[in-house]
Order: structure tokens, then C-alpha cells, then sequence
């Protein structure tokens, strides 16, 4: 209990520091280009806007248009949806368009992301206040209603991945998360040593800051995080990272430094793992 309560304290105390560093990164590099020729692998997504104030992306499936943009300062999602053949507006000012019967506006939410299950959604219709939380497997729907057409969800699912391919800060349960290749340089700059991680879309992103007992702990956990599901962690030191390893193995010596990739950056990183391999990546 004790664990679970220093952990909370942390993740609130650290949360208002990590936003800060978040947007230190969002002003000095808005947009993480390292994915981007990930782009390719979802035909279909525009990137209509990929700036300092908002990411804008736009998509068409079976004749229903979506157009899902972030704010780079709150990192709120809007998804909009109309019907092509009914309605042709101006993208860039959708907003302006909420009032017309044909056009659907949503706040989107993410409320976690695995590259087993994709994204698990909530869907807020903006006019109505209805909610709907859906996955893409049947089990993960929290309810599925009526109101929400599956068109808009395969919209919205599509769009919300090209929006991890494109963006440097997303939110994944009201928690902020940064592209590690954005962020870890300040960071160990500062006095926090461990971290949240998370592997989405084959990238490491960096959440808030933990002790090094919890990241021990989360390391060697089977059944994820009450907040951020995953057992990866990710420390400013290969020091630091081989401890939490160590640690999570009941004091053997850890297995690494190793590294799955070609090289550095662009989705791969130096990790450890513990002695038996049990757990995640203990990333530096």
C-alpha cells in the first residue's frame, strides 16, 4: 500500500514537471519527424496542418470525411465527421461548421494503445454529451451504443494512429507522453532519474516521473499499470537502468546493455532486462 501511495504522489507531484518539459519540446521542436514516412503505411491520411499551434489530419473512408485535429497546447482531439456527398467544407475551419445538422463533432480521448490491440477510444458527441468507449476487439467495447455508427470509430481509429506517427507529445489516459527521441536529452538534464515508458507503434515514448522501487515494480509486472498499462520504464542513466533491472530480479545481475534494431533513435534504444528476461525493457 505504501508503494502504490508514494507512486501516486510521485506521478501527481512529477506530472506538472513533465508538462513543463513537454512543452519546452513542443515550442522548441513541435513536431517529431522521425515517423514520418510512417505516414505511407496508412493510405489515405492527409496531413492538412503539422504545426506549432495544432496537428490537422484528414481522412475519407467509404464516402464518410474525418478530419481529427490536436491542440499542441492542451493536446485536446477533435474528430469531426460529415458525409462527402453531402456537405464539402472548408477543412482548415471545420470548427466553424458545428452548428450544420451534417456535420458530427467529437472530443477523442486515448485511453491506452497497444500494438496488439491498437487504440482503445472514448467518443464524446459534443452536441449530446453521449459517450461511447470502443476498442478494436468486441471485448474491449465499454459500451458500444447505437448512436455511434462504426464507420466513425474506424475513422476515428485510423486517424488517431497517423496522429502517433506525426505528433511528439500525445495523452494516453490523461497522462503525457513524449517521443523519446524528443524529450530524453532535457530530461537527463534533471534531478528525476525514472519514468514511465511506453512502446506504441514500435516507438519508446517517456511518461512522468516514478521512484526507482515502482519502476522495479512495473518492470516485472504481468498485468500492466492501473494508469498506463505495459511494463517498460525508462531511466536518464545506463547506471540508473541496469539498477531498476537488478532490482526487478531480486538483486542477479541484469541481461544488456543489448539493443533490437540497427542502430540508435528511430524507435530503438538500449535496454536492460532482468536476469531470466522476466517483464519489460528497462530503457536508458
Amino acid at each position: 500500500m505504501k508503494t502504490v501511495l508514494l507512486k501516486k504522489n510521485f506521478t501527481k507531484l512529477l506530472s506538472v514537471f513533465l508538462a513543463f518539459a513537454l512543452l519546452v519540446v513542443t515550442l522548441v521542436n513541435p513536431s517529431s519527424t522521425v515517423k514520418a514516412e510512417g505516414l505511407d503505411q496508412l493510405d489515405g491520411v492527409e496531413v492538412l496542418v503539422n504545426d506549432e499551434n495544432e496537428i490537422r489530419l484528414k481522412t475519407e473512408i467509404d464516402g464518410l470525411v474525418g478530419i481529427l485535429v490536436q491542440d499542441q497546447e492542451t493536446k485536446e482531439i477533435t474528430l469531426t465527421t460529415y458525409e462527402a456527398d453531402e456537405i464539402n467544407p472548408n477543412p482548415y475551419s471545420i470548427n466553424s461548421l458545428t452548428s450544420n445538422d451534417n456535420v458530427d463533432q467529437f472530443a477523442l480521448s486515448l485511453d491506452d494503445f497497444t500494438d496488439e490491440t491498437g487504440a482503445i477510444l472514448t467518443y464524446e458527441d459534443e452536441a449530446t454529451g453521449k459517450t461511447a468507449t470502443v476498442g478494436s476487439d468486441d471485448s474491449e467495447i465499454r459500451p458500444m451504443v447505437v448512436w455511434l455508427a462504426p464507420l466513425v470509430t474506424i475513422v476515428g481509429a485510423k486517424l488517431i494512429e497517423a496522429l502517433l506517427l506525426t505528433a511528439a507529445v500525445i495523452v494516453i489516459n490523461e497522462i503525457d507522453f513524449a517521443r523519446t527521441d524528443a524529450i530524453a536529452n532535457d530530461l537527463r538534464n534533471k534531478s528525476y532519474n525514472h519514468y514511465y515508458a511506453k512502446i506504441v507503434q514500435g516507438d519508446v515514448w517517456i511518461g512522468p516521473a516514478i521512484t526507482e522501487t515502482y519502476a522495479a515494480i512495473r518492470l516485472t509486472s504481468f498485468n500492466g499499470d492501473e494508469d498506463v498499462s505495459g511494463n517498460d520504464v525508462w531511466s536518464k542513466t545506463l547506471s540508473g537502468a541496469a539498477r531498476v533491472a537488478e532490482r526487478a530480479g531480486g538483486g542477479k545481475d541484469p541481461v544488456g546493455p543489448e539493443i533490437h534494431g540497427p542502430g540508435l533513435g528511430f524507435g530503438y534504444y538500449y535496454h536492460y532486462h532482468t536476469w531470466n528476461r522476466v517483464g519489460g525493457h528497462s530503457f536508458f
